[in-house]
C-alpha cells in the first residue's frame, strides 16, 4: 500500500474522460487510485481512507446537466463540507472547466482542473502528495488563496499519442478519442472553448493499435470521439475534409481489427456527428467500403441560415441537403441534428427550421431533436434558457408520430430550465470562464 490515494467517481455520463484520466493515474507508483460508481459512498470511503493514507485526493468529472439533478449536487456540497481535514477534493470536466468560480465558491471544491486534465491533475498531484511544485502555481489549475483566485493560466494542449485513451489492463474500454479541439468554436457548445480552437488528432497507427487491445479484450465495435468525424487530419476551418487520411485510418482498422478479429467500424455516428459540407460523394465512397453503421449523424441545428451564422456554425441550410441527398443515395439512413429554442430565433427563424425538418423528413432523413441548454463557459452562458412553443411542439409531435423524428429534447427543455434555475441562485456563477 503507498501513502497516497485517489478515488475517482466513475459515472457513466463522463466514462471517456474518466477513462482518460484513469489511464494517466494509473501509470504512477506514488498513489493507489479507487474508481467508485456510486457518489453517494464516495463520503464513507473517504473518511475510512483518511484513516490510513497520509493525504486523500477526490477527484470529480462532471457536466452541467448533472448538476441539474438535485441528489447530485447536495452530494458533492455535503461531500465538501464533511470531508476529513487531509482530504482534498478536486473538480473537473466541462462544468468546472466553464465555471471554475461557481466550483470554488458555491459547490467548495478545493481545485478546479479548467481544460483537460492529463498533464494538470497529474502536476497538481505531485504537489500535493510530494511537494514537487507549489499547487498555486500548476498550469491549468484553478484555486483560491487568501480571499484572490489563483490561475497561472492553461496547460499547453497535450500531444493524444503520449496518453492512453483508456486503462484496457482495468477491462475498461470505449470509443477511442482521435480528436480534441473544434475550429469552428459554435456559441453553444462547449468544445472549443474546453479543448481549443486548434485541432489536435491522435496518429494512425495510435488509433490503430488501441483497437487491436479492444479487439483482443474483446470490444469488437470500434467507435469514435470526435467534434467532427470527417475532420480527421484537418488542421483549420475548411470545406473540403481530408478524403486521402480519412480512407488510411480506415482501410488500417479494416485490415487490422475486422478482418483479424472480426471487429466492426462505426465511424460518423454515435458519440459522434459529421459536418454537412464534409459529407461530400468523395467522403460516402470511402465510408461505404469499411463502416458497419447505416446511419450517419448530420449536425444542421437550424433550419435558418441566419440563425446558423448567428450561433458560429460556419455551414449553410443547403450545405445539409447536399449532405442528406448523398447519404440517400449511398443507402445510409441521415439522422439530422437539429436544435430547438437558439438564443436569437424569430418566428420566421423558426417556420424556416419546421419546414426544413419538413422537407428533409419527405426525402427520407430522420431528425434528431435537442433543446438549447445555456452551457457555462460558452458565448451564450448567459442566454436565456431554450423553450418549445406549442405550435412548434404540436409539429415536433407529428414527426415523432411518423417515427420521423427522436431524442431527449423534452427533458433537456427541463435541464435548461434548471441550468437558468442555478445561475440564478448563484450556483452557476456568471462571467466565470477563464478561456
Amino acid at each position: 500500500m503507498r501513502n497516497y490515494a485517489i478515488l475517482l467517481y466513475y459515472d457513466p455520463r463522463v466514462k471517456y474522460s474518466v477513462n482518460a484520466l484513469t489511464a494517466v493515474l494509473d501509470k504512477s507508483r506514488y498513489w493507489d487510485v479507487y474508481l467508485v460508481r456510486d457518489l453517494s459512498k464516495i463520503i464513507e470511503l473517504a473518511h475510512k481512507l483518511s484513516k490510513i493514507y497520509n493525504k486523500v485526493v477526490i477527484g470529480i468529472s462532471f457536466n452541467t446537466l448533472m448538476l441539474t439533478e438535485e441528489r447530485f449536487l447536495k452530494t458533492l456540497i455535503l461531500l465538501n463540507k464533511s470531508k476529513p481535514y487531509n482530504v482534498v477534493s478536486v473538480a473537473g470536466g466541462p462544468h468546472p472547466t466553464g465555471d471554475p468560480v461557481g466550483c470554488i465558491e458555491k459547490l467548495e471544491f478545493d481545485y478546479v482542473v479548467v481544460g483537460e486534465g492529463e498533464r494538470s491533475f497529474i502536476e497538481l498531484l505531485e504537489a500535493l502528495f510530494l511537494g514537487m511544485n507549489d499547487p498555486y502555481k500548476v498550469k491549468g489549475v484553478f484555486t483560491k488563496y487568501e480571499d484572490r483566485y489563483v490561475f497561472p493560466g492553461r496547460q499547453e494542449p497535450i500531444d493524444l499519442d503520449e496518453y492512453h485513451p483508456f486503462p484496457f489492463w482495468r477491462n475498461l474500454c470505449g470509443a477511442i478519442e482521435i480528436t480534441r479541439g473544434c475550429p469552428y468554436g459554435c456559441f453553444y457548445c462547449q468544445v472549443s472553448y474546453m479543448h481549443g480552437f486548434r485541432p489536435r488528432h491522435r496518429s494512425i497507427e495510435s488509433i490503430v493499435y488501441y483497437a487491436e487491445l479492444m479487439a483482443k479484450h474483446g470490444f469488437k465495435d470500434i467507435r469514435f470521439i470526435t467534434p467532427n468525424g470527417l475532420g480527421y487530419g484537418l488542421k483549420r476551418k475548411q470545406r473540403e475534409p481530408n478524403i486521402e487520411i480519412i480512407e488510411e485510418l480506415l482501410s488500417r482498422l479494416y485490415d487490422r481489427v475486422v478482418k483479424v478479429h472480426g471487429g466492426r467500424i462505426f465511424y460518423g455516428t454515435f458519440p459522434s456527428e459529421v459536418r454537412p459540407e464534409h459529407l461530400t460523394k468523395e467522403a460516402i465512397k470511402v465510408l461505404k467500403k469499411y463502416v458497419a453503421n447505416k446511419n450517419i449523424i448530420i449536425g444542421a441545428q437550424s433550419g435558418s441560415n441566419r440563425i446558423l451564422k448567428a450561433i458560429g456554425r460556419g455551414h449553410t441550410i443547403e450545405d445539409v441537403f447536399n449532405a442528406v441527398e448523398i447519404a440517400l443515395k449511398n443507402n445510409f439512413i441521415p439522422d439530422v441534428d437539429f436544435i430547438l429554442g437558439l438564443p436569437g430565433e424569430t418566428r420566421e427563424d423558426i417556420e424556416e427550421t419546421i419546414s426544413s425538418m419538413k422537407k428533409l423528413v419527405n426525402i427520407g432523413a430522420r431528425i434528431h431533436l435537442h433543446v438549447f441548454m445555456p452551457l457555462p463557459g460558452t458565448p451564450y452562458s448567459a442566454k436565456k434558457p431554450g423553450a418549445v412553443p406549442e405550435w412548434v411542439r404540436k409539429e415536433i409531435l407529428k414527426f415523432i408520430g411518423k417515427g420521423a423524428a427522436y431524442g431527449q429534447w423534452m427533458k433537456q427543455e427541463i435541464m435548461a430550465r434548471k441550468i437558468y434555475e442555478l445561475r440564478k441562485k448563484g450556483i452557476i456563477s456568471y462571467g466565470s470562464n477563464n478561456n
